[in-house]
């Protein structure tokens, strides 16, 4: 062969090369597939066809006594990794989903996981890919189901027009945990997810709440799944099963208005409130209880059932509370319905909540941040390592510049200040700025909005209580 003609040759082999080692198998829904991990072919690939919405699982199991650690990866008809799961099928099985998936050509990877010295990353398995059907909850009508070592996971839908409070708790009560302990979630339609609480080892009943349900025409996916905290557990013994049933129940928000108080205990364990607002509000949520009462924590939620923010009186140094909360500024996104969640804090193990009382008190006004006015500087302190930023106000006109300087007043602080944008813009955040050391910095920002901006003033990573408190000065100039 002449040295043109090889060449020529070593070419295309070098191309085809990528392709030999990425050769793929298609299988369809509900075919068993087995193959081998080795040293030679770490991985295996699959691809399958789905059409739109198809609701769809994902299992690898080791065969044989192999003990094979099994890991799945899911790559989207454009090649982008979606989803990977390495041992929620128990025993180092993985199982992954439920996923919905849009119409395509799905690739599954099929490998081992981790280190070989705590695991086999090789061995023999089987792979099936089966399209999964979710019942319809229905509210106060409990559905029974069951989970065993072939279905460690089951799924349901619950629709948001089925719930008329917008508002729900979901509860899944075991016959017998045997040793079994579960994770609730539920997705919801926008991306907004809830999970089960934090539960005692060896209890029988979980719950997930809240659920918010306020966007009109949407579906939560409920997904119940088996779990050990080991992955060297096996889950089910042959021929056992786990007997359980699911429930949805209404629950009603009691409205917010300014001021109210309520009591958390074992029998009421959360408590529920709602306020109306519109966009560009920025509110002061002030929470308040006695110190001998068990500490509260508090969530607000936005439209469409996403966390906004979050507050609690617990002094997690020694394990009671702190008497109160603020949360302000509370900006307002979009105008509707936001909900306000009480619970009772868990410090470290769920049992010590049991027995426990929260009396609290919540009022709900303006905010008491305060208005930046041009050319005025205002002074601050961090003398608190708790004290995490000091947020301020400035009210802006259309296309107008700013300086914002922010300085040292002695050699116990690093400036640092991030500014949040007005509510109807895509970034909220529009500037982040920090110093290494003591010193000055100055941002010049051109804000485009008739509008409310937020500074915060961070506690800087130069603060040390040791070189004295960190004193700072803040002042925002016209620029044009």
């Amino acid at each position: 062969m002449t040295k043109k003609w090889f060449l020529m040759v070593l070419f295309i082999s070098l191309l085809a090369f990528p392709l030999m080692a990425m050769a793929q198998t298609p299988i369809s829904y509900g075919q068993v597939v087995t193959g081998e991990i080795t040293a030679e072919a770490p991985s295996v690939t699959y691809t399958f066809n789905s059409n739109f919405g198809d609701l769809i699982t994902i299992r690898m199991s080791a065969t044989g006594g192999s003990g094979l650690d099994s890991f799945v990866r899911l790559l989207d008809p454009n090649g982008v990794d979606f989803y990977s799961d390495d041992d929620s099928g128990g025993n180092r099985n993985a199982l992954l989903g439920p996923i919905t998936l849009s119409a395509g050509t799905y690739t599954i990877i099929a490998s081992s996981c981790c280190d070989s010295s705590i695991a086999n990353t090789t061995g023999t398995f089987e792979l099936v890919v089966n399209l999964a059907q979710a019942p319809t909850l229905a509210v106060n009508q409990p559905i029974p189901f069951e989970l065993n070592s072939a279905n460690p996971v089951a799924f349901f839908n619950l629709l948001n027009d089925d719930i008329t409070t917008k508002l729900a708790r979901l509860t899944v009560t075991l016959a017998n945990s045997n040793g079994v302990s579960l994770n609730v979630e539920v997705r919801g339609p926008i991306g907004n997810y809830y999970y089960s609480n934090y539960v005692p080892v060896g209890t029988t009943t979980y719950t997930v709440d809240p659920i918010i349900a306020d966007l009109a025409g949407g579906a939560n996916l409920v997904v119940v799944r088996a779990f050990s905290d080991s992955p060297d557990v096996t889950l089910f013994a042959d021929n056992q099963a786990l007997q359980a049933q699911i429930t949805v129940t209404e629950v009603t928000a009691t409205p917010l208005v300014s001021s109210i108080s309520g009591t958390l205990d074992d029998a009421n364990p959360t408590a529920y409130y709602s306020f109306e607002a519109n966009m560009g509000d920025i509110l002061r949520l002030f929470g308040e209880q006695p110190l001998d009462s068990h500490p509260i924590n508090v969530m607000v939620y936005g439209n469409g059932g996403f966390g906004m923010m979050g507050g609690g009186t617990a002094d997690y140094m020694t394990g009671g509370s702190t008497g109160n909360f603020v949360i302000d500024p509370l900006r307002i996104m979009n105008t509707g319905i936001y909900y306000v969640v009480v619970s009772r804090v868990v410090f470290d193990r769920p049992e010590r909540v049991v027995g426990t009382v929260s009396n609290f008190s919540l009022s709900l006004g303006a905010t008491d941040t305060p208005m930046l006015q041009p050319g005025v500087p205002v002074t601050g302190i961090f003398d608190n390592p708790d004290v995490f930023e000091y947020t301020y106000r400035y009210q802006a006109t259309a296309n107008q510049t700013i300086r914002i300087t922010l300085k040292s007043l002695n050699n116990g602080y690093g400036p640092s200040f991030d500014m949040e944008g007005a509510v109807f813009e895509s970034s909220m955040v529009i500037a982040n700025m920090n110093s290494i050391a003591a010193g000055t910095i100055s941002y010049d920002v051109l804000l485009y909005y008739d509008s409310v901006y937020i500074i915060r003033v961070r506690n800087g990573i130069f603060y040390d209580l040791g070189a004295g408190a960190g004193e700072f000065s803040l002042q925002v100039d016209v620029v044009e």
